[in-house]
């Protein structure tokens, strides 16, 4: 059996034409477990078989294992499969890139014959998303210059992620699409209940802000409600950056009585060049 940074190094031997140095947006070569650019800029695999290509330090104190466990059991367990199926439909055969990938699992449930590509700033994510089955390549980027060449992705994930479009056009094919989930205003309302934070998200400005890029936008409503195993019932308090905003003693008092439902309610918005 491969290990794992041989299989992304196989993987990359067939694909390095999608990749672009960070640093002098110049091609790279695979050579051996190193990725080196015309500049003779290196990057290596390391063992997990991702590639740090950041120029500053990743993300290690807020988007950690901690939150990204439960986060990945919900996932797992179909709190997210309204999501999934509408972002199916609208999926371009070719390359594949997630943005923001996180510990991986939404890019691991999706049905894709082609090449999947994930990234994040966040370590705990990456590294999680490697004991995942992807096949694909997986490295901590930046956003805003990432280290794949233009037009060689035919589909770009934004799931519940920032967005840097000059840098989505750039790397998209001319019949590609971007899909972008945002949430809409009762999304985890039962979260939101349970630690007294008030339901008045806005995802106004952000919906208008594809618009103005996307002209000819589509955009769809997805809501459900999902019923949370009473095994996950603790798990769906602690899979949010909600938490952060409250107090141990609020945490503790929604531990007591965890909510048994959650409701998915947001937009995808479908845009393409």
């Amino acid at each position: 059996m491969l290990k794992k940074i041989e299989k992304s190094a196989q993987f990359l031997q067939k694909n390095q034409s999608i990749l672009r140095c960070p640093l002098c947006h110049e091609t790279i070569r695979v050579e051996g477990y190193a990725l080196v650019c015309t500049n003779n800029h290196t990057f290596n695999l390391n063992k997990k078989g991702y590639v740090n290509f950041l120029q500053q330090k990743p993300d290690i104190e807020h988007y950690t294992r901690k939150m990204f466990e439960p986060r990945r059991r919900l996932i797992s367990s179909g709190m997210y499969a309204s999501v999934l199926s509408e972002i199916e439909k609208e999926i371009v055969k070719g390359n594949l890139l997630d943005v923001g990938t996180g510990e991986g699992t939404f890019l691991d449930l999706i049905p894709f014959s082609g090449n999947k590509f994930g990234f994040d700033i966040a370590k705990d994510g990456i590294e999680m998303a490697t004991e995942l089955e992807i096949q694909g390549f997986l490295s901590l980027s930046d956003l805003t210059n990432l280290p794949f060449a233009d037009q060689t992705f035919s589909t770009i994930l934004n799931i519940f992620t920032p967005s840097n479009y000059h840098e989505f056009k750039r790397v998209m094919t001319d019949d590609g699409v971007v899909l972008k989930i945002v949430p809409d205003q009762f999304y985890l309302r039962e979260l939101r209940e349970s630690y007294g934070i008030p339901l008045d998200y806005d995802n106004h400005a952000v919906v208008e802000r594809f618009k103005e890029e996307f002209p000819k936008r589509i955009q769809k409503e997805i809501r459900s409600v999902f019923e949370i195993p009473e095994a996950l019932r603790q798990d769906f308090l602690e899979m949010s950056p909600l938490e952060w905003a409250v107090s141990s003693e609020v945490k503790a008092l929604a531990h007591q009585n965890p909510p048994k439902t959650a409701t998915v309610h947001v937009q995808l918005l479908i845009g393409r060049k």
